[in-house]
């Protein structure tokens, strides 16, 4: 890797990828050699396969001719992936391409647009019922660890990975099979919801299984983590490009089943991924239960089973009783009991900041269904409403956010990644509720008395700014954990990580339920019977106010450090019976891919 500092360009050691083969073939090395990363098999360097850097991103090295000009882009990006292929397998960045682009990216950016008009036109659900179905359809997400821990001791045919991904894969395709070819209407929203479930499943436990892979392989090639960050989030971010981009076509057919159907192909190829052994594993020599490895790590596998079990509750408390008082002292419970359980297995320093993001996520109540209902539903339930249609809603609107989300990016890496992690989660907070203010503008209808079309004013507010500042308000989250993580046991570790924000989530959509039963909001779409009355309430207080809280949680539960710093574990500190040792910061993808996929719009 050649890296760029105040003295110029600073080579620094060669890495290897590969070992030697039983044919005989050597390894490779890639290494610095005159301001070039150059290979090497066996002691002889290969003059075609040379790499310009800066960094760790590999760009082409040769002059361009307008021919070459022409087709810089194509020939860098090819370099780039076979240098990614040589450091971290050509097996796992396909895989990568599975995963991220083909599930995370389409299938689920399908399924999630289609999920709006299918829920309204189809089942005619009201906002509570949505919202409360939604956490149901998500809790997959929140069992992570207890996939993790069940991957890590118990083998299938030798395999820790394989089959259980090829297991969910057919769940998950069978699943869009039947959302998308047979019609379902009023009454059969369970059905709806249990397809919804197996499609997760699949994704989540995809995700999991890859994102364990490939930040095993960050840590061998610490070299590469960079570009594995870009191959990851450019897959998944043209993946939902090419999701929306289906979508336009579909949802002006008005048949909303069709885009189930599409994304039938991009789930049915992981099947044949899975099959054919694309993600590198090695075979375990046995089938038995990993009964040491229990015993070792015992209080992450009893904290990943109790977790799966609060996740199990939280979603059958939500189909079980709609009594709003039953739901929020049952959401209380596993939220005060979660907290606490932290502190049982994790060092002080990461349960302490596990808990903060835990608490954030919580508090930070969400109610997105009324705010999706009030902006597309007809006149008869919102007099004077947006009165929305699903193409501006679901598709221009996305477009338009997915690249301002980069922007919020940019302008984190720029003007925030330098400052204290204090600082940061400060700055997060308060854009966090600076981003609830165009929303209750659009309520209140000032932007009419200012003379600005409800598009425009939600082009501009919900579709430019917010994304970028909720982007800019996630990253510090990232980095946070990034560098608490500890080593070993990636699987289960990054599932806990991810499940405890996800739980977070899904506490916080429940107390969302509670919040907009006792606001009186109204959305019956059979009858035309709506209220909104409420609903800038809701905002100021659920969307505002509740954000804020992060800012004195952050003197009690998160270390006052640089952003660059690295966060030096207690000696004696442990993680389900293993020391942690002391050394540089997980990677941020890591981090970021275990919470999930970036900044998203819960208020």
């Amino acid at each position: 890797d050649i890296r760029e500092g105040r003295g110029g360009l600073h080579p620094r050691p060669c890495f290897k990828r590969g070992e030697l083969s039983k044919s005989g073939t050597p390894p490779i090395w890639i290494c610095a050699r005159e301001g070039k990363i150059q290979e090497r098999r066996g002691g002889q360097w290969d003059p075609r396969r040379q790499h310009r850097t800066r960094g760790s991103s590999m760009t082409v090295g040769t002059g361009r001719g307008i021919h070459g000009t022409l087709s810089y882009p194509f020939t860098a990006v090819g370099n780039w992936l076979r240098m990614l292929s040589d450091a971290v397998s050509w097996q796992l960045v396909a895989f990568i391409f599975s995963c991220h682009f083909c599930l995370k990216g389409v299938t689920l950016g399908l399924v999630g647009q289609a999920g709006l008009p299918f829920s309204q036109q189809y089942l005619k659900l009201s906002a509570e019922a949505t919202q409360r179905l939604g956490i149901v359809a998500m809790f997959p997400w929140s069992i992570k660890p207890l996939v993790g821990m069940i991957s890590d001791v118990l083998p299938i045919a030798g395999y820790h990975k394989r089959y259980y991904m090829l297991v969910v894969s057919v769940f998950g395709a069978a699943a869009l099979v039947y959302l998308g070819s047979v019609p379902i209407g009023p009454g059969q929203a369970l059905v709806y919801v249990a397809a919804l479930v197996l499609v997760n499943l699949q994704v989540s436990v995809v995700d999991l299984l890859t994102e364990g892979k490939y930040t095993e392989k960050m840590r061998l090639v610490p070299e590469v983590s960079s570009d594995v960050v870009s191959l990851v989030w450019s897959n998944q971010t043209a993946g939902g490009l090419l999701a929306t981009a289906i979508s336009f076509f579909a949802l002006q057919t008005k048949n909303y089943r069709a885009m189930f159907f599409c994304a039938v192909p991009f789930s049915v190829q992981a099947i044949f991924t899975s099959v054919a052994g694309l993600l590198p594993e090695d075979r375990s020599e046995t089938n038995a239960v990993k009964t040491d490895l229990l015993i070792k790590h015992r209080s992450m596998f009893v904290l990943g089973t109790f977790m799966g079990v609060v996740c199990v509750l939280l979603a059958a408390i939500q189909l079980v009783t709609t009594d709003m008082y039953t739901q929020l002292a049952v959401t209380l419970l596993c939220a005060i009991v979660l907290s606490l359980s932290m502190f049982w297995c994790m060092p002080l320093k990461l349960a302490k900041a596990t808990l903060f993001l835990f608490l954030t996520n919580t508090v930070s109540v969400s109610f997105g269904s009324a705010m999706q209902y009030w902006y597309t539903v007809d006149d008869r339930c919102n007099p004077g409403g947006p009165h929305f249609d699903y193409l501006f809603f679901t598709v221009y609107t996305a477009i338009i956010a997915q690249l301002f989300s980069a922007v919020g990016i940019l302008l984190f890496n720029s003007y925030f990644s330098k400052i204290r992690m204090r600082k940061a989660l400060w700055i997060s907070a308060v854009i966090s509720s600076a981003a609830s203010i165009g929303d209750f503008a659009m309520v209140m209808r000032w932007n009419l008395r200012w003379g600005i079309p409800d598009k425009w004013f939600y082009l501009v507010g919900d579709t430019i700014l917010e994304p970028m500042v909720l982007m800019m308000a996630f990253m510090p989250s990232t980095v946070l954990i990034s560098k608490m993580c500890p080593k070993n046991m990636e699987a289960t570790t990054f599932a806990i990580l991810a499940s405890f924000s996800n739980l977070g989530g899904a506490l916080s959509s429940s107390f969302g339920v509670f919040a907009m039963q006792a606001a009186g909001i109204q959305t019956d779409l059979e009858v035309g019977q709506c209220n909104f009355d409420n609903l800038p309430h809701l905002i100021v207080i659920c969307g505002m106010i509740f954000p804020l809280t992060a800012i004195p949680l952050t003197f009690v539960l998160i270390p006052d450090i640089d952003m660059h710093d690295t966060v030096d574990m207690d000696e004696d500190d442990r993680i389900g019976g293993d020391e942690v040792k002391r050394e540089e910061a997980t990677p941020l993808v890591a981090a970021a891919a275990a919470m999930g996929m970036g900044a998203t719009k819960t208020d």
